[in-house]
């Protein structure tokens, strides 16, 4: 048999489960089925009460979640972190990208000198 079992603080439905007696419940549980069109029912001792449909309780949910992010604020050194990390990644794309010029300098001279030596006959 069907039973459902609910929070013993404040009603809430947790879990179905099977149970063998229904004159034998375990602590916190029924045999009196909730409205399977809603959610977020309570239990009041002897029926469910309250609860909404689905779509409504996405939607509460959906802008509970959007509020607690919204709240959301970092901390001043979490802040601080992340402005000296994009410094960090600044200043090492700038470091890579002088790096390749001096070696573009160093190929550039290179070929100058050879260039050079092969004028004055290798000297």
């Amino acid at each position: 048999m069907k039973a459902f079992m609910y929070d013993q603080h404040y009603g809430y439905l947790l879990a179905e489960t099977e149970v063998a007696d229904a004159n034998n419940l375990p602590p916190y549980t029924t045999t009196v089925a909730p409205d399977p069109t809603k959610s977020y029912q309570k239990f009041n001792g002897t029926e469910w009460v309250g609860g909404m449909d689905d779509a409504t309780f996405q939607q509460q949910v959906a802008v509970s979640i959007a509020q607690q992010q919204a709240n959301i604020k970092p901390s001043e050194s979490a802040q601080a972190m992340n402005t000296l990390g994009l410094q960090v990644a600044s200043l090492t794309a700038e470091n890579k990208q002088l790096k390749q010029s001096i070696n573009q300098l160093g190929l550039q001279l290179a070929q100058l000198t050879m260039k050079d030596k092969k004028e004055n006959g290798g000297n």
